[in-house]
């Protein structure tokens, strides 16, 4: 389960940009920022027009009928923020382990009234892990708005570390990958609302172009940066359900997978439906758009949630896969993020809330509404215990797992695991408190209203208040200790549902021992009866 992630947050010497990234159910902080002002800034005054951002995204096919590149074409009209001095444009150099995204940007040129505009460039320092960090542009003199440019973002080159599905890359025919993975956007500019347009005359047989935003011509909202935050599928896609049906469920996809796109499209858009019912902070829930790729060569990507969408980006079937078998787990995972969404704050820090929320839903929800049966879910429950008690990073603070970023998955997946026990231990003590009457269904339902409705800043301390309000005691206490620190978590017993017990036991994994939680079923408790309605 390759993890959503939107959050770019760095801190250097200048103002940091606010960027706000619907994911889910919630708001996703991400801090773009930008390098030292240029020396002696002329400030133009801000031009008459509109302020926009209108893209046209070309496409290129080399010999072979394999899309080389994107070449991109914008206008932006307006002027510059309150405030700010010389023009800006910005590219990642790095994005979640997508290495060189700004040196394969090419051909670039910008002009205005006066011609052509040069620029100075400066990258951020790097961080470890894989993280973001970003070049800047800064022009070299005063712009006249409307302002032109045009650039050529090249593929993503085969080979290079693995990651999330960020970088575009060619399959089938045509091209994916997120905006964040190709596209150079103004820093510091007045727009607040961007257009996006194709041009798919490359192709030589019938195509889409669609992202996260929508088909077609599409307007999104926010600032230019915002374009970046979207799924971006351009070329001869199937599509599930036909062009045409009106519904609120949307899938595209490249390449012939090795499982049915269309039943595992049918049953993703059947657990859309089922959540859309079992949560009631979005009303009502967004459009939600479906990606997936097939890749021939590494690396092959994974599942990856943004906004109202996720990519699924897969290689060829491996050793340990059955054919026709489809991931149903990743997809139930990717498209939960939309309704558990995430705390304010440093992102990694505070991704035990979002990816475990996740997680932990990600088990429990396909199994009540029966489509896992009652022995996978206590299987999948044990894989999830051993995996987190046998890993050398059970016991790691955050700010260690930060370090090592995409390098090592099994380190990267421990707050997804211990977050999930977390809440279902959390939704244990909510019944033990109420006497069976209210568990963490009920708890969270006016919580994530208030996120949504933005009459809460849902803080680590906010979330701990609300939590210390009902069941008493010092909950931030021990959030800190579980998901800062890194104490060993073991759960409530009946942590996850009436059906099954956690006992204490003893795994063993490469000649070490280590204490930890098996889950086993309740004798004379049907599975039906396993969780109580709230």
């Amino acid at each position: 389960m390759t993890p959503r992630y939107n959050p770019m947050r760095r801190a250097n010497a200048g103002r940091k940009l606010n960027m706000m990234v619907a994911v889910g159910a919630g708001l996703c902080a991400i801090m773009l920022t930008a390098c030292q002002e240029a020396s002696n800034p002329v400030v133009t005054e801000l031009a008459a027009e509109t302020p926009g951002f209108n893209i046209t995204l070309h496409p290129t096919l080399n010999t072979d009928k394999e899309v080389d590149a994107i070449e991109v074409e914008a206008t932006l009209t307006g002027g510059l923020e309150p405030g700010a001095e010389a023009f800006k444009l910005m590219a990642p150099v790095v994005y979640v382990n997508v290495q060189h995204i700004a040196d394969r940007i090419t051909n670039l040129e910008v002009t205005d009234a006066k011609g052509a505009v040069a620029f100075t460039t400066q990258d951020d320092e790097p961080v470890p892990g894989g993280y973001p960090y970003f070049r800047h542009w800064t022009a070299e003199r005063p712009v006249e708005f409307p302002v032109r440019i045009s650039y050529r973002s090249l593929v993503q080159p085969e080979g290079g570390p693995r990651g999330p599905a960020f970088g575009i890359r060619p399959s089938a025919g045509g091209i994916s990958g997120a905006g964040a993975g190709f596209l150079l956007v103004p820093e510091n500019a007045a727009s607040r609302k961007s257009t996006l347009d194709w041009d798919l005359t490359a192709f030589d047989q019938p195509s889409v172009g669609v992202t996260t935003f929508g088909n077609g011509r599409v307007e999104v909202p926010g600032a230019p940066y915002s374009v970046m935050q979207g799924w971006y599928m351009a070329g001869p896609a199937e599509q599930y359900p036909d062009a045409g049906v009106d519904t609120k469920f949307h899938a595209y996809w490249l390449g012939d997978f090795p499982f049915d796109e269309r039943e595992a499209m049918a049953f993703t858009s059947e657990m859309y439906t089922y959540f859309e019912t079992y949560f009631d902070h979005l009303d009502p829930a967004p459009e939600y758009r479906v990606f997936m790729r097939l890749l021939d060569t590494p690396p092959y990507g994974g599942g990856t949630a943004l906004a109202n969408s996720f990519m699924l980006s897969r290689g060829p079937l491996n050793d340990d896969e059955v054919y026709g078998e489809s991931p149903k787990s990743t997809f139930v995972h990717e498209l939960l993020h939309q309704w558990s969404g995430s705390l304010s704050g440093d992102a990694i820090g505070t991704n035990w809330f979002s990816e475990g929320l996740t997680t932990y839903f990600e088990y429990t929800l396909p199994f009540r509404a029966g489509h896992v049966s009652f022995d996978a879910y206590v299987a999948d429950l044990n894989k999830m215990s051993r995996d987190y008690y046998t890993t050398k990073a059970r016991d790691w603070p955050i700010s260690e797992i930060k370090k090592v970023g995409f390098g090592d998955d099994d380190i990267r997946h421990v707050p997804y695991q211990r977050g999930a026990l977390y809440f279902a231990d959390l939704d244990a003590r909510l019944r033990h408190a109420s006497d069976g009457k209210r568990g963490l269904h009920a708890f969270l339902s006016p919580v994530l209203k208030a996120r949504e409705a933005g009459d809460v800043d849902l803080t680590t301390e906010a979330w701990s208040q609300f939590v210390s309000d009902v069941l008493g005691g010092d909950e931030l206490s021990l959030v800190r200790a579980v998901h800062t620190d890194g104490m060993t978590f073991f759960p409530a017993p009946d942590s996850f549902g009436r059906c099954i017990v956690g006992e204490r036991t003893v795994y063993e994994r490469d000649g070490e021992r280590f204490e930890g939680m098996r889950w086993v079923p309740v004798p004379d408790i049907a599975p039906d009866a396993c969780f109580e309605d709230d």
